[in-house]
């Protein structure tokens, strides 16, 4: 799934509003979530701010953001 960070809360687990092409969604970070930018450099969540474009990856299976990409 494709989205834009809308808003990141400053909580743990880290919490995003993402926009996606059908609306706005929340997503959570699982505690050992991998992030990564392009060319595969990985960073920590507080790379993560808003205006910047994602790709989720893989989820766990309580619902929680496993794997990103950061596009831009």
């Amino acid at each position: 799934m494709e989205a834009i960070i809308v808003h990141v809360m400053e909580s743990w687990p880290l919490q995003l509003v993402l926009q996606t092409a059908t609306g706005q969604e929340h997503g959570v970070l699982a505690e050992k979530v991998s992030i990564q930018r392009s060319g595969g450099v990985s960073v920590e969540p507080g790379a993560l701010r808003p205006g910047q474009r994602i790709r989720v990856l893989t989820w766990t299976s309580r619902g929680e953001i496993a794997k990103l990409q950061i596009l831009d």
